[in-house]
């Protein structure tokens, strides 16, 4: 009789969640393979690993991204083994479930064996950027041969990126990139038996590690044996990156189950909670500092292309073809200038018009400007200046050796600036404004307010409070910041404001921890119990009313550790430290509110970072949880535009599930969860530089939602249907017409129609008053001629009526029209749907939501994104719909004509990408909607529209997305 597998004996004698009973009853391990789950944390992703595993039998080894993790597993086997000795965390003795670190098996060669490979990955961004491969290959090969230093740094740093990207390749080849070590521990867990691999936090297999364990599991399944792998995670890798996504779904395969945080709130086993938003605005010494660096970056943009190479470039890039004559000359009489400027827009509108922009702002008396609508003399954006730089910096830098010294000063002035200079263009890195606004001085005294709003409502018996921070401290090579930032300096801040006053913080970070001098007396004595060590500590020289505490051979582990027991404890009510320490894997149940600091916005690292507040607390079973994120904002006044740390608020909440700030009886994903819409209006506001909104009054709209109503909003234990849908909102005036155009387009054709039936009238009444033949003619002509012309005419105006008058059933027309071409284009799935639209008004505003419930949700994000860029601001798409001019009649066209108010609409990118979609769009616009012109955006003549469609192009009234879970 065959043994039975090691895990068979395991049992869990619990009860389980009903998420995790119904993952177990879905999930087959037996079928081939790997599973995949997304579950948030607190959802016991680790019971439900050790049970899958389980099922399988085999030996498993189980890889975590922390010690702490690795920890937690062994201890949840234990309650499962008979045999606590059938447990290792030891790489050099397996057993029959051995967790480990992925950097234990993570070691790479130090050699390079991807050159090849590499140089292909180049060659493909130069096709992308433009080339053609033929281009790309002689440009590659000069390169190589002129300048050889340059081509080695950049098939160095392409090989290290395949390195985090090779998770399907030859076993060999995966092989050979990594060490001897990690090679004989990956044998030593294949000769012990190990079938099953359990990846905790999987989203890690985003780097070289998905290396490391597609190597693994091909040793495994050379022996005959197929593994079973096991993804867990609290969040999926944003699809934006396509390399790593792919690297990843090629590793784990699409997702077999995902637990949304609401369903595991509503059932009870994770904390309901609420995001909410603090606004700062930068200290007075920051924004001098940033007035000054901005000057200086716009200066070095535009003197570059003063100089004889640049001039020559931008001439170049406007007459695209090849001439004998110097570039600089003006070109001679009877050339076709004008036909080579048309097809240097066709070709690349954007890089053109920005090109224009430039040559009228360095060279105006040039004869090429001449032949340049106005509106293309204006000096050119900082995003169209750095995209002239990449191209001229790659195409008459790089390539020639003896701009070797221009080369490198111009990559070090502009990484002074926070832009990174490589072989393949300009990339954005972290700017000074990014820097100064992510960690401002202001964002501490926000924390101070934040923390103050939240004692206020729990009282310092309840109030536990977390304060994280990207680093202990940093600062700028390049001057991005005027002081140096971080967690010290935060903690600092909220030592001495008044506002924290008699709270009792506590910091702890890898190298310092650090008490109040005034909770010496208190705290001492506690580390010590907890320690079990001697603990002293000592104001700071620099600010006495901060202590540092000393406690020899106690590592930054014990410290958290003990921090986690005395903010449990009540004994302090904040604690401060990095995200390092206090992020994934550490687990504090008591902790009631979030105040985020950092600057990251993964999905990951935020969804990982909100899970610390998200543990139900047993001493307080009505627990609701606050995350909070600290935003600062140029204020209106100071004279840049840039506002990255608005940005970043956006993308921090894309991926986060709460409820709707406006409608808590929703659960949305999105900055609504933070942010009433209201709100996010005034934060707009505030961005374009609106001279009545300031910083204080954005704050002073948000107010703090009781914890009760937030708990009973969540509606906790009830029912749920557990299904994500996406929708288009869009947001108008109650009394506003669809278009600025249907007003007066439906008054011209009511005009119109009105002569039509007069002219019916008419010639009935000749008709019928005179017997004679000619008279009967006549009569019966004019009346044919009314019906003839009054029918188009009839139809164009109940539409433009329509748009006036009946807005939500406009919307329904055009969300079918966008549906209908995508399906044409083949962006969704050929589903025959129509689009459901619910309208509700609140407060003079009216919201009418369109959704195609019957398609997939990743066909609902394609229609919804559609619909939002269709009614967006015109920005440079390919194609504009101009709206209240043309018709399918002559008679429309003809009484339309060409009004003066006009307005354009951005082709959808997903229907605008080749133009035999983008005229289809257009005649079923036509059909359905009402009157309308599609322009091709592709030639100089098309600058002078683009101006005004810009001026008020988009519709008449704002719409986003709205992800919700029902």
């Amino acid at each position: 009789m065959p043994a039975s597998p090691p895990l068979a004996s395991w049992r869990f004698t619990g009860t389980l969640r009903h998420y995790q009973a119904d993952v177990l009853d879905r999930i087959d391990v037996a079928t081939p393979g790997p599973l995949h789950i997304v579950a948030p944390p607190g959802s016991g992703k680790t019971l439900l690993g050790l049970l899958l595993a389980q099922r399988r039998g085999a030996r498993a080894v189980v890889l975590a991204p922390t010690t702490t993790i690795r920890s937690q597993w062994v201890r949840q086997a234990a309650s499962l083994a008979p045999d606590p000795g059938a447990l290792s965390e030891d790489p050099e003795n397996p057993r029959d479930l051995t967790a480990l670190t992925y950097q234990a098996l993570s070691v790479l060669d130090s050699t390079n064996p991807f050159a090849d490979l590499a140089r292909r990955r180049w060659l493909d961004d130069l096709e992308q950027d433009g080339r053609t491969a033929e281009a790309a290959e002689r440009w590659l090969a000069d390169l190589e041969a002129s300048n050889p230093q340059p081509y080695k740094r950049g098939v160095a740093s392409r090989s290290r990126t395949i390195r985090r990207q090779l998770t399907t390749e030859n076993p060999e080849t995966l092989a050979r990139a990594l060490h001897p070590n990690a090679l004989a521990l990956i044998d030593r867990l294949v000769a012990h038996g190990v079938e099953t691999i359990v990846l905790d936090e999987c989203h890690h297999l985003l780097d070289h590690w998905a290396l490391v364990v597609a190597t693994l599991a091909a040793r495994i399944r050379a022996t005959g044996t197929e593994p079973l792998l096991i993804g867990l995670t609290a969040t999926l890798p944003s699809p934006d990156d396509a390399n790593e996504y792919d690297n990843y779904t090629s590793l784990l395969g699409g997702v077999d189950y995902e637990v949304p945080v609401p369903a595991v709130v509503r059932e009870g086993n994770l904390a309901p909670y609420r995001d909410l938003v603090r606004f700062a605005e930068p200290t007075r010494d920051e924004l001098a500092f940033l007035a000054a660096h901005a000057e200086g970056l716009a200066v070095l943009l535009r003197s570059t292309f003063a100089h004889e190479t640049g001039l020559g470039f931008l001439i170049h890039k406007l007459q695209p073809e090849r001439e004998t004559r110097d570039a600089l000359e003006p070109p001679p009489p009877g050339v076709d200038e004008d036909r080579r400027l048309a097809k240097a827009f066709a070709d690349d509108f954007g890089g053109s018009e920005a090109a224009a922009a430039m040559l009228a702002t360095v060279s105006p008396q040039h004869p090429l400007v001449s032949l340049l609508p106005d509106v293309a003399r204006r000096p050119p954006t900082t995003d169209e200046s750095l995209r002239l730089l990449a191209r001229f910096a790659l195409d008459r830098l790089l390539p020639n050796r003896d701009e070797e010294a221009r080369w490198q000063r111009i990559r070090r002035t502009l990484a002074d600036f926070g832009y990174s200079l490589t072989d393949r263009g300009v990339r954005r890195t972290r700017d000074p404004v990014d820097t100064m606004l992510a960690s401002s001085l202001a964002k501490d005294f926000a924390a101070c307010d934040i923390l103050r709003i939240e004692r206020e409502a729990l009282g310092d018996d309840r109030m536990r409070a977390l304060v994280v921070t990207d680093y202990a401290e940093h600062g700028n090579k390049s001057g991005g910041l005027v002081g140096a930032a971080g967690a010290l300096r935060t903690f600092g801040v909220i030592v001495a404001d008044t506002a924290t006053h008699g709270l009792r913080p506590m910091l702890v970070t890898g190298a310092h921890t650090r008490i109040a001098a005034r909770d010496t007396d208190v705290l001492v004595p506690m580390l010590g119990e907890l320690l079990g060590a001697p603990v002293a500590a000592a104001p700071l020289l620099e600010d006495s009313q901060v202590a540092e505490v000393h406690a020899p051979g106690v590592g930054a582990a014990r410290l958290v550790r003990a921090a986690s027991v005395l903010l449990t404890r009540g004994s302090v009510q904040v604690v401060v430290g990095t995200r390092g320490l206090f992020g994934e894997g550490w687990d504090c149940p008591a902790v009631n509110t979030l105040v985020d600091l950092t600057a990251v916005a993964t999905a990951s690292a935020t969804q990982q970072l909100r899970g610390r507040t998200l543990r139900l607390d047993p001493a307080w079973p009505e627990k609701v949880a606050h995350n909070w994120t600290v935003t600062a904002l140029l204020p209106p006044s100071f004279p840049l535009e840039a506002q990255p740390d608005a940005s970043r608020l956006r993308r921090k909440h894309a991926r986060l599930w709460g409820l709707d700030s406006d409608d808590p009886s929703r659960v949305v994903r999105g900055l609504s969860i933070a942010l009433p819409s209201a709100a996010q209006e005034a934060m707009r506001r505030v961005t374009a530089k609106d001279a009545g909104t300031s910083i204080d009054g954005l704050n002073d709209m948000l107010v703090l939602p009781p914890r009760d109503k937030t708990r009973a909003d969540w509606r906790i234990g009830e029912p749920y249907v557990d299904r994500e849908g996406v929708s288009a909102l869009v947001a108008r005036r109650s009394t506003a017409p669809v278009f600025r155009t249907s007003v007066r387009g439906s008054r011209k054709l009511g005009g119109a129609l009105g002569g039509m039936a007069t002219l019916a009238v008419g010639g009935s009444i000749l008709s019928l008053a005179t017997l004679e033949d000619g008279g009967v003619i006549v009569g019966f002509a004019l009346l044919a001629a009314a019906l003839w012309l009054g029918i188009p005419l009839a139809k164009a105006w109940r539409r433009e009526w329509s748009q006036a008058s009946r807005p939500a059933a406009t919307y329904g027309r055009i969300g079918d029209v966008v549906w209908r071409s995508l399906r044409r284009a083949g962006r969704v799935a050929d589903v025959a749907a129509r689009p459901v639209v619910v309208e509700s008004e609140r407060n003079g505003l009216a919201t009418v939501e369109v959704e195609i419930t019957d398609a997939a949700p990743t066909d609902q994000r394609t229609f919804a994104d559609a619909m939002a860029e269709l009614f967006a601001p015109v920005r440079t798409p390919r194609f504009l719909l101009q709206t209240g001019r043309g018709g399918r009649a002559w008679i429309v066209r003809a009484v339309l004509g060409r009004s003066e108010d006009r307005q354009y609409l951005p082709v959808p990118t997903a229907i605008g990408r080749r133009r035999e979609d983008a005229e289809a769009f257009a005649a079923l616009w036509e059909r359905e909607v009402g009157a309308c012109v599609l322009h091709a955006v592709d030639s100089p003549a098309q600058l002078a529209l683009m101006a005004v469609a810009r001026r008020g192009g988009g519709g008449a009234s704002a719409t986003r997305t709205r992800e919700e879970w029902r």
